[in-house]
């Protein structure tokens, strides 16, 4: 009996291996099934997420369509609180005054229609009046479509907008009714009437971006703010049927609803448009081919060295990307342009700085900062080519690196700033801020990065200078500008520590009687080498540089030694007028230091007034009151210097601790013969006095502007007219020869 070769195989041996032959065999077609299956759902997720994100885009294009809409209706009907509050101030208002008011609004939106004034809700005054006459003495109770909205506005205290109207005299428009209360005794409130603004509504629509040929259909409703329950205002009523991207507008006194699709319908999407699904099924056959041939310890290792290269890319993102922008930071973006200039192609380098990002900050909080940055981040992406690059170096500060022509550069910046510029809705909050851009070009202005970055930065600065929202080239006489600062800078510190300032002093004359009121100090700075350095050069780098500090508290030991000097010789020429700057309310304790001055010299603070600028109120609001508030309470008068310029609002300005407004010269140097700056003198001085303030004119400089001035009704006055800036021994002399004072001849 002769044996086999080779050992018998077991029946469970045998059963075994048919088994693992059989799984092999099945192995890729269960795995070509699977991966049919990812590839559809893949597939599905897809198309799903093309269409998420067709709808996000109509979205945020809608919401930028809302945002302006709403810009458009507040700066509409803007000028109704102006002349409201005029009225809740002085319990009435003149027809010039009206008038004038009513013109300068309907110059500014030429939408606007006209303006109507009713007391009692009855016409009495329109403007302009050509074309309305028929609508002088006409009863609004006595319209049944206008007056239950106008009850309503009054009921509420609010105001409302009425709308889309028929116009009696003709035409479409919206309406603004604005109700007014005056206060009466005892400080009850009754109704006086209300100020109405009608505007066209298809021009103010068409303003706000509401018209053909935007990609979009659009339509809106809600007539007289009842949203959804109102008729329809503009568009197509059927795009209403099944919205699926709807937003509503805040309007006075309620809301309208705006719906969107996009022009044409939605896109029509498939499985077999998706190419991950394509791709995805591409992989699964290629990978089902090889499937049964892998190793499970090969697909171990495999998974090593990916659970690996995940972590190496985690931590190459960590050490060269930004972590709230996701942009490259400044190593990797330094790397990218060194690369760039050894290729030798010409390219510009830009350094962006947002303008305003700070007061987002201080008012909103660091995370809506941040959702700033990342929005901002947003808009420049869409702004640039594929081969451009963008890197946040900190803070606010971007900076790019653009190929191409210098026109295609220059447009690029163009458009880079126009995106800044449009309002940010930050979580509700709508925000608006500019940038400052600095160029340099390679190899022009620098053959390696550092050069390159280091004059853009010096440019953008140069921008920022020259009024910001504005870009500026590189030019080599900008560094030889930042030479002379940084020697300024130090001949500026060697001043304070040598004390070479001196006190100037300008009188204020009353424009009545001609008698001196008091004197303002001005901050003269006497070089030993270069003589009087004008403050225009040295002011804003001590600001800059932080040096304003103890300047400022210098001004203050000089003038109170000046007052201690006067009162003992009892020569005091009234009440001494100093500047206080932003840096001094923001980052010290101005009101200890003038205490401990005023204490030092044993004076009073009434001898004191502290002038802050506008502008310092509109920037840092509650600390600015606040230190306002201090300084009454010790007796220090306060006034509100450069008045005009810093776009306060009346309401605010009521509230503010002051006792005095000074006009900004800007106001005064036209008068008498330009008609806005007219207007805005009467309006400013009318405004202050019937708050209780003093008024005083800055930068009188003819008998015109005095006699103009005087007229009006304005309590005081400085300026070369009446006598320039001067040294403490030529003010003695000045007094000695005008002890009689005697305002200039006005007959």
């Amino acid at each position: 009996m002769t044996r086999s070769r080779f050992p018998a195989v077991s029946p469970s041996g045998r059963a075994s291996n048919a088994a693992r032959r059989a799984f092999s065999r099945v192995l890729p077609v269960g795995f070509a099934v699977v991966g049919i299956s990812l590839s559809m759902a893949l597939g599905h997720l897809d198309t799903q997420r093309e269409q998420s994100e067709e709808v996000a885009n109509l979205a945020a294009r809608l919401s930028g369509v809302r945002g302006a809409l709403e810009v458009q209706l507040r700066a509409a009907f803007a000028e109704a609180e102006g002349i409201a509050q005029l009225i809740s101030a002085d319990g009435a208002i003149s027809t010039p005054h009206f008038q004038a008011m009513a013109r300068d609004a309907l110059k500014s939106l030429p939408y606007m229609k006209h303006i109507v004034l009713a007391p009692a809700d009855v016409v009495r005054d329109v403007y302009p009046l050509p074309g309305n006459e028929s609508i002088i003495g006409m009863d609004y109770r006595n319209l049944p479509r206008q007056f239950p909205l106008l009850q309503t506005a009054r009921e509420r205290g609010e105001p409302v907008l009425a709308g889309p109207l028929q116009l009696e005299q003709g035409g479409r428009a919206l309406i603004y009714r604005r109700p007014v209360f005056i206060d009466g005794k005892r400080g009850v409130k009754f109704y006086w009437g209300n100020v109405s603004i009608v505007a066209d509504i298809d021009s103010l629509l068409q303003s706000a971006g509401l018209r053909p040929g935007s990609g979009l259909e659009l339509a809106v409703r809600g007539s007289d703010g009842k949203g959804a329950a109102g008729e329809l205002i503009w568009g197509n009523a059927r795009l209403f049927d099944d919205p699926q991207v709807s937003l509503s507008v805040a309007v006075p006194g309620g809301v309208w609803q705006m719906v969107a699709v996009p022009y044409g319908g939605w896109s029509n999407l498939s499985l077999f448009s998706s190419p991950l699904f394509l791709f995805a099924l591409s992989c699964t056959g290629l990978f089902s081919l090889f499937v049964a041939q892998l190793n499970r310890k090969q697909r171990q290792l495999e998974l090593r060295n990916l659970e690996l290269r995940q972590s190496q890319a985690q931590l190459e993102r960590l050490a060269h990307y930004d972590t709230i922008t996701g942009l490259p930071n400044r190593v990797l973006f330094q790397r990218q342009l060194n690369q760039a200039i050894e290729r030798g192609h010409g390219l510009a380098v830009l350094m962006l700085d947002i303008d305003g990002f700070k007061q987002v900050n201080d008012s909103l909080g660091h995370p809506m900062g941040d959702l700033l940055l990342q929005k901002a981040t947003a808009r420049f992406l869409q702004e640039l080519d594929t081969q451009d690059r963008v890197c946040r170096l900190g803070g606010d500060e971007f900076v790019f690196m653009l190929q191409g022509a210098q026109g295609q550069v220059s447009h690029q910046m163009r458009a880079l700033l126009r995106c800044l510029q449009r309002p940010f809705d930050l979580n509700g909050n709508a925000s608006l801020v500019t940038g400052s851009i600095g160029l340099a070009w390679s190899p022009q202005h620098g053959e390696d990065a550092a050069s390159l970055l280091r004059h853009a930065d010096i440019a953008m600065y140069a921008a920022k200078e020259s009024g910001r929202n504005a870009w500026r080239p590189y030019h080599p006489e900008m560094t030889a500008r930042l030479n002379q600062r940084l020697e300024l800078e130090r001949n500026l510190r060697r001043a304070l520590e040598y004390n070479e300032f001196e006190l100037w002093y300008q009188p204020k004359l009353d424009l009545f009687s001609g008698r001196l009121e008091g004197v303002e100090a001005l901050l003269r700075w006497r070089d030993p080498e270069h003589g009087l350095v004008s403050p225009g050069e040295f002011i804003p780098l001590a600001e800059r540089t932080g040096l304003i500090i103890p300047l400022g508290e210098r001004v203050l030991e000089l003038a109170c030694a000046q007052l201690a000097e006067w009162r003992a010789n009892d020569a005091l020429p009234g009440t001494l007028a100093i500047n206080v700057a932003a840096l001094q309310i923001e980052r010290s304790d101005y009101v200890t230091s003038l205490a401990c001055a005023l204490e030092a010299h044993g004076l009073p603070a009434s001898l004191l007034e502290v002038e802050i600028t506008e502008s310092l109120l509109m920037e840092s609001q509650q600390q600015a009151c606040a230190v306002l508030a201090q300084l009454q309470a010790m007796g220090v008068a306060t006034a509100v210097d450069d008045f005009g310029t810093g776009y306060s609002s009346l309401a605010y300005l009521r509230a503010l601790p002051i006792d005095h407004l000074k006009i900004d010269r800007a106001f005064i140097k036209d008068l008498p013969d330009d008609d806005d700056a007219v207007a805005i003198a009467r309006a400013i001085i009318d405004l202050g006095h019937a708050l209780g303030y003093r008024i005083t004119a800055e930068g009188i400089e003819t008998q015109a502007q005095y006699d103009f001035l005087r007229n009006a009704g304005c309590d005081q006055g400085q300026g070369y007219l009446l006598a320039r800036p001067m040294p403490a021994d030529a003010l003695r002399v000045w007094l000695q020869q005008n002890h009689a004072q005697r305002r200039p001849a006005a007959e």
